[in-house]
C-alpha cells in the first residue's frame, strides 16, 4: 500500500513538472540560446578541454570581454546533446533534456524535504493534514517562474545547479545521522557543492545553507538564554566554511583575479553614486522578486534598460511596497519566534526562509553588482522555500474545521492556476517572435525589448513595424548605437542614404570602436559615389576589427566600382580566407574572373567554392552560368537545376530565364519554351522573357 501511494505521488510529480511545459518542446533556440549554444564553439568543436578555460559564452574566462560566468559542466552537457544527436544542434532535443532534468529535480526535492521533516520531528496534530514535502514539490514543479529555466536552453545551468545543490544538501543531511560514515558524507556533500558551482555560480550557496541548517536544527537555547551547540556540529561548520572559502578562492583564480565589467544599461542602480538610490532600488527589486514568486503574472525574458526605473527620492510611491515588505518580514519573524511555540514548525519555517534567501544572495547586489536587474532564472532554487512556506501555512489552516475545505480549494486552485499560467507562458518560448513580442506588455520602457522586436519584425519582412520599434528603442535610450546601426541599414536598403548617414555617424559618436557602423557608413558613401570617404570608413572598421570578412568583401566591391579589378579580387580572396562560407564573395570572385576571361582560374575557384558550399543556391547558379558560357551544356544544366531546387520558394524569374537561354542555345526548343513559361508565371510582364518566348515559339513552328 505504501509503495502504491509513493508510486502515485512520484507519477503525479512527474506529470505536474512536465505537462505544463510541453508547448515549448518543438520550438526554436531563443534569445541567449544563440550565443550560449548555437554560436558557442565549445559546444561544437572537438577540443573538450577548452571548455574549462572559457566562460559560458565561449570567451576566454580571463579576458576583459568575458562576463566571468564560469559554467563548464553545463557547457559539457550541451556538448553531449550535440554528440548524441549525431553532431546536429536540435532545439527540441535540448529542451526535452531541460524538461527531464526539471522533473528529476522535483523528485529529489520531494525526497529531500521528506528527510528535513523527519529531522525537525514535524508531525501533524490531527488526522487532517497534508503531505508538506509532496505538496511543495507539486507547487515547485508547476510554478510559472520556472518557464524560462525549462523552455530556454540556457536555463539548464539553473536546473543542473539545483539538482546538485539538493544532492549536496541531502548528503550533508545524511551526515547528521549517528553513523560512522558522517565524514564521507560531508566530503561528498562538498564535492557536489563544487559541481553545483560549476553548473552555475550560485550553486556554492548550498554550503552556506548547510551551515544555517545545522544551526537551526542543532542550536539549543535553554531557559536562562544560554546558547549550546555540540562539538561535532562546530567541527562540521568549520569544515564546510573552509571548503566554501577554498572553492570561492579557486573560482576567483579561474577568473584571472578580475571582476566582470558591466554596462549601466545592464544594472542601472549599480552605477548610481547615490546610496539612497541604490538601497531603495535594490529593495524594490527584492519586492518584485517576491511578487513574481507569489503572483507570477508579469513575467518577462529581459528586465534591463529602464524596465524598472530607479527610485531617486523618498516621495516615490513604490517605497510603500518596500516598507510593506520589510514590515511583513519583521512580523513574520516575530511570529516564528514569539507566537509559534512549536519548535518543529518554527525550525521548518526558518529552514524555508533560509532556502529563499541564501541561494538568492549572489543576485542581491549586496556583495558585488550583478549584470542584470531581475532574472527569473535566479529564483529557481529559492522558489522551493516559498512553496514550502505555503504548504506549512496550508497545513496550519487545515487543522481548523471551518477553514479545511477552503484551504484545500485554495491549494488546488493555486496548483491549477500555476499550471495554466506555465502552459500559456511556455507558448512564448516557441520562437523569438513570440518571446520578444510578449515582453512588450510587461516592460514597455525597456529599449532592448523594442530592439529585439524590431529585429524579428525585420526578419519577417515587416519593415514598417521594425522601423517603428527601432525608433522607439532609440527614443527610450538615445545612446543605443546598435539600434541606430540596424535602422540605418534598413534606410540604406530603401536608398534613404542621407538619413542612414546621420544615424551611423551618431552611432559612431556614441561608440567610436563600432566596426559594423564604420562598415555600413562606408557602404553609404560608396552608394553616393564618395569613394575616398568610403575607403577611409572601411579602413576604420578594419582598425577595430581586422578579421572582418564582410568589410573585406565590401572593399572589394568598392574597388570594382573604381575599376581596380585586381584590388577587388585581392579583397574578395581575403574575405573568403577569413570566412570560407562567405557566399557573396565567392559569387563576385567567380563572376569577375569569368567576365575578364580567366577561364583556368575560374574553373579552379568554382571547384573550391562547391567544396565549401555544395548546398548554396547562389554558388550553383553562378557556376551554371559560367559552364553555359563555355558551351558545357550538360554541366550547366546540372547546376541550373540544382540551383533552382535549392532556391525553392525564393526562386526568381532570372533563374528560370537563364536555364531557358541555355536550352535555347542547346537547341532543345521544347524545354526552352517550358522553362520560359515558368519564368513568365513569376514575372508576366518581363519584356526579355516575352521576347525570347516568342523567338522560341517561332523556331518550334518552323520545325
Amino acid at each position: 500500500m505504501v509503495d502504491s501511494v509513493a508510486y502515485h505521488k512520484f507519477m503525479s510529480i512527474l506529470s505536474m513538472s512536465s505537462i505544463p511545459f510541453m508547448f515549448t518542446i518543438h520550438g526554436d533556440f531563443v534569445f541567449d540560446d544563440s550565443e550560449a549554444v548555437v554560436k558557442n564553439p565549445d559546444v561544437t568543436s572537438d577540443a573538450w578541454w577548452n571548455t574549462f578555460g572559457h566562460d559560458f559564452w565561449g570567451t576566454n574566462i580571463t579576458s576583459n570581454l568575458s562576463h566571468k560566468s564560469y559554467r563548464p559542466l553545463t557547457v559539457l552537457s550541451y556538448r553531449l546533446n550535440y554528440l548524441l544527436n549525431h553532431k546536429h544542434l536540435s532545439a527540441t532535443q535540448f529542451k526535452v533534456t531541460n524538461l527531464v532534468c526539471h522533473s528529476i529535480c522535483c523528485v529529489i526535492i520531494w525526497q529531500t524535504l521528506e528527510r528535513v521533516l523527519t529531522r525537525v520531528k514535524f508531525k501533524a496534530r490531527t488526522v487532517y493534514s497534508i503531505d508538506i514535502a509532496y505538496s511543495a514539490a507539486l507547487l515547485f514543479g508547476a510554478h510559472p517562474i520556472h518557464t524560462e529555466v525549462i523552455c530556454a536552453v540556457v536555463g539548464r545551468a539553473d536546473v543542473l545547479a539545483a539538482i546538485t545543490f539538493f544532492l549536496s544538501f541531502f548528503l550533508y543531511e545524511k551526515a547528521m545521522d549517528n553513523t560512522n560514515l558522517k565524514y564521507p558524507y560531508i566530503f561528498a556533500s562538498i564535492f557536489f557543492a563544487g559541481c553545483s558551482m560549476l553548473f552555475k555560480e550560485n550553486g556554492i550557496t548550498v554550503l552556506g545553507f548547510c551551515i544555517l541548517y545545522e544551526l537551526i536544527v542543532k542550536l539549543k537555547i535553554n531557559r536562562r538564554g544560554n546558547i549550546h551547540i555540540c562539538k561535532k556540529s562546530i567541527i562540521k561548520i568549520i569544515t564546510i566554511t573552509i571548503a566554501a572559502a577554498c572553492l570561492l578562492y579557486s573560482r576567483w583564480k579561474v577568473m584571472g583575479g578580475t571582476k566582470p565589467i558591466f554596462k549601466p544599461t545592464d544594472n542601472p542602480a549599480a552605477f548610481s553614486d547615490d546610496n539612497f538610490v541604490k538601497v531603495a532600488t535594490y529593495s524594490y527589486l527584492y519586492f518584485l522578486n517576491l511578487l513574481l514568486l507569489m503572483w507570477p503574472q508579469w513575467l518577462c525574458y529581459d528586465w534591463s534598460m529602464g524596465c524598472v526605473p530607479l527610485i531617486k527620492n523618498i516621495q516615490d510611491a513604490r517605497l510603500f511596497w518596500v516598507l510593506l515588505m520589510y514590515g511583513f518580514g519583521i512580523l513574520f519573524i516575530a511570529y516564528i519566534f514569539i507566537a509559534n511555540k512549536k519548535k518543529p514548525t518554527r525550525r521548518l519555517l526558518l529552514i524555508a526562509i533560509a532556502l529563499i534567501i541564501v541561494p538568492f544572495l549572489p543576485a542581491s547586489n549586496i556583495f558585488y553588482p550583478v549584470g542584470f536587474v531581475i532574472a527569473e532564472r535566479i529564483m529557481y532554487i529559492s522558489s522551493i522555500g516559498y512553496c514550502l512556506i505555503l504548504c506549512i501555512c496550508l497545513n496550519k489552516m487545515i487543522q481548523f474545521d471551518k477553514a479545511r475545505v477552503v484551504s484545500l480549494l485554495l491549494f488546488c486552485s493555486m496548483l491549477i492556476l500555476f499550471a495554466g499560467k506555465t502552459w500559456q507562458r511556455s507558448k512564448a518560448f516557441q520562437n523569438e517572435y513570440k518571446l520578444f513580442t510578449s515582453g512588450l506588455a510587461v516592460c514597455p520602457l525597456n529599449a532592448k525589448i523594442h530592439y529585439n522586436v524590431a529585429k524579428v519584425a525585420d526578419a519577417r519582412n515587416m519593415t514598417s513595424w521594425a522601423m517603428v520599434e527601432y525608433k522607439e528603442a532609440i527614443r527610450l535610450y538615445p545612446e543605443y548605437y546598435q539600434a541606430m546601426n540596424n535602422l540605418a541599414n534598413m534606410l540604406k536598403n530603401e536608398k534613404k542614404f542621407d538619413e542612414a548617414e546621420v544615424l551611423l555617424k551618431s552611432a559612431i559618436k556614441h561608440k567610436k570602436d563600432f566596426p559594423a557602423a564604420w562598415m555600413n557608413l562606408g557602404i553609404v558613401y560608396a552608394n553616393t559615389k564618395r569613394y575616398d570617404e568610403a575607403l577611409i570608413a572601411y579602413k576604420n572598421a578594419l582598425t577595430y576589427r581586422s578579421n572582418y570578412p564582410d568589410c573585406h568583401y565590401n572593399i572589394g566591391n568598392l574597388y570594382l566600382e573604381m575599376n581596380k579589378t585586381e584590388d577587388a579580387l585581392k579583397f574578395w580572396y581575403k574575405a573568403i580566407n577569413l570566412k570560407p562560407t562567405h557566399v557573396p564573395a565567392w559569387v563576385n570572385l567567380i563572376s569577375l574572373l569569368d567576365n575578364t576571361g580567366q577561364r583556368e582560374r575560374v574553373v579552379q575557384i568554382m571547384s573550391n567554392a562547391l567544396k565549401e558550399l555544395p548546398e548554396s543556391a547562389s554558388i550553383n547558379f553562378v557556376v551554371a552560368n559560367v559552364y553555359g558560357k563555355m558551351d558545357k551544356y550538360e554541366e550547366a544544366e546540372k547546376y541550373f537545376l540544382r540551383a533552382i531546387s535549392l532556391f525553392g520558394y525564393r526562386v526568381q524569374p532570372v533563374h528560370y530565364f537563364n536555364l531557358g537561354v541555355l536550352y535555347h542555345r542547346w537547341k532543345k526548343y521544347d524545354l526552352a519554351e517550358e522553362i520560359y513559361k515558368k519564368a513568365l508565371k513569376i514575372d508576366p510582364n518581363s519584356p526579355s522573357i516575352l521576347k525570347n518566348l516568342k523567338k522560341i515559339q517561332k523556331l518550334i513552328n518552323k520545325v
